[in-house]
């Protein structure tokens, strides 16, 4: 095929976006409706929730797996004031599947489509349901992610040099979890040279984000929970099984997957699939694992929105094929870079492998027991709240009276009414309570966020049904007790620095007789001592 001309190809990437661009807006306006209004407490779902809370504390970690996911909540947190944070992430998604379409363009250049082929492919990839289900929640990494995947398949493809592959990795693990997946592909390109420089190749292009993700995980990882019954995964092939009918047509994309198989009667389009086929068929399982996937291990529930949603990475790969329906279909091109570029990719790549050394050692406890967004969100900002008063020297209390908060009932921007302070044994969904604050079990659990360890004294103000002794503990430690009930008693204890960390500190509160006595908690108050204290 010959060469086109540089800067007729930059036009036709031009109209590529331009292309996006509009379809971005079709889609856009499609789901526009003029009675839902998203904002820093009205949002759609668990994992909008999250996002928008790491984007407003991005240093300090949040909920996992989500909260590793931190490139895009960081630019974000770090470009936008507050106020706009919420907006920014309907922005980056239509800025980055515009991207994403004049990126794809380059990249089914670079397998050696004509532009007609390209331009055509892209129209259909933007039509195609996935991206439409975008914009029914665009608070997700999807866009983003897709916009990464699609550069790093153009540096593979284009036998750029490990740094500049390196780099995309890194940028898409920090992101979305299916840079592993990309892998192979670097192996196959490089197979023809020899099994040891595919190899060596490889681990120079993916060691450094796999060592980026092993950094985060290993000094930014929550506190961990008592451990949670065994994941019904028998259970979840169940669930996949009876759903084929409801999942099975978003795997046609459109259609684009039908012109993709016809494309297969074409020798090269079958050399393409050969060497892509690992990586699309954990691209085609993604999407069936996530919906059967609750956050609390395999389940029966299916979520078969998330199926239209994550085939959005097939895309590439479905329209790689069938442009290899254009007779002039061309071959491969490679491509390069100065020296420059390569080394600023390397410097970049040694700052990434570094970065995470400069996140927030808050310890956060483990919010992934749950996939309730609303309060996922209200703990990490009040929680963090609390921390800053206490840190200021400011005395932080909490009286049941005024800490009403119920999910559905009360207005959403009272959320930081929430009693998020109430993690474990005050019965089920305390945090939501608008009514007494009673020992439900033998052992109750209350969150004590801090900055800086520092001597607290605290003051209970507690009665009971009739007279019970209560332990406090305080990492494990005995702090005080008392015999509370029936009438209001106030504990005072002072709790040491040493028994306090940076971070959500469990108080634990131990009562053998609070099922009979159910012990109240009638006023909280932390008075923080001076920082040497």
């Amino acid at each position: 095929m010959l060469r086109t001309p540089p800067l007729k190809d930059a036009a036709a990437f031009v109209l590529a976006c331009l292309i996006g661009a509009g379809l971005v807006q079709y889609h856009h306006q499609a789901h526009f409706d003029p009675h839902v209004a998203w904002d820093g407490f009205n949002l759609p779902g668990f994992d909008a929730h999250v996002y928008v809370a790491m984007a407003e504390e991005p240093h300090v970690f949040t909920v996992a797996p989500w909260g590793y996911r931190i490139l895009l909540p960081e630019l974000l947190g770090t470009f936008f004031p507050p106020r706009r944070i919420v907006q920014g992430f309907d922005w980056a998604a239509r800025f980055s599947l515009i991207l994403a379409s004049g990126l794809l363009f380059v990249y089914l250049r670079t397998l050696g489509g004509t532009i007609r082929a390209a331009l055509v492919a892209v129209t259909v990839a933007m039509l195609t349901p996935s991206v439409d289900r975008v914009f029914a929640n665009p608070f997700l990494v999807e866009p983003f992610a897709l916009m990464l995947m699609i550069a790093a398949l153009i540096l593979i493809e284009g036998r750029a040099s490990a740094w500049l592959i390196a780099l995309a990795l890194i940028l898409l693990s920090l992101t979305k979890e299916i840079w592993l997946v990309l892998l192979p592909l670097v192996f196959l390109k490089e197979w023809p040279e020899g099994a040891r420089p595919a190899v060596m190749r490889t681990l120079r292009a993916g060691l450094p984000a796999l060592w980026v993700m092993a950094l985060m995980r290993w000094i930014w990882a929550p506190q961990s929970e008592p451990a949670m019954g065994s994941a019904d995964y028998l259970g979840a092939l169940g669930s996949i099984g009876m759903n084929v009918r409801v999942f099975l047509p978003e795997y046609l994309l459109g259609g684009l997957v039908v012109v993709a198989l016809i494309a297969l009667r074409h020798e090269t389009a079958r050399d393409y699939l050969r060497e892509h086929l690992l990586t699309l068929l954990a691209l085609l399982a993604l999407p069936l694992l996530a919906a059967a996937y609750t956050g609390e291990g395999a389940a029966t529930s299916f979520f078969a929105d998330d199926v239209a949603r994550l085939l959005i990475y097939v895309i590439p790969f479905a329209a790689a094929l069938a442009i290899h329906l254009d007779p002039e279909h061309g071959e491969s091109r490679t491509f390069g870079f100065n020296k420059h570029v390569e080394r600023c990719a390397m410097a970049l790549v040694l700052a990434f492998m570094l970065a995470p050394l400069a996140l927030d050692s808050y310890s956060r406890v483990d919010l992934s027991t749950s996939r309730d967004g609303p309060y996922v969100l209200g703990f990490t900002r009040e929680t963090l709240k609390t921390a800053r008063k206490l840190e200021r020297g400011e005395t932080v209390a909490f009286d049941p009276v005024d800490r009403k908060f119920a999910w559905g009932v009360s207005p959403p921007n009272e959320l930081g009414k929430l009693r998020f302070f109430l993690r474990d044994g005050f019965g089920p969904l305390a945090h939501y309570g608008i009514h007494d604050i009673r020992l439900r079990a033998t052992r109750a659990t209350l969150i004590l966020p801090m900055l800086t360890p520092r001597r607290v004294q605290a003051t209970f103000v507690m009665d009971a049904k009739e007279s019970a002794w209560v332990t406090f503990m305080a990492r494990g430690v005995k702090i005080g007790e008392a015999l509370v009930g029936p009438q209001p008693v106030a504990v005072t204890l002072d709790i040491a620095a040493d028994r306090l960390f940076r971070g959500d500190n469990r108080i634990e509160l131990q009562c053998e007789k609070a099922l009979v006595t159910a012990p109240r908690i009638l006023r909280l108050e932390f008075l923080p001592a001076g920082p040497n204290q």
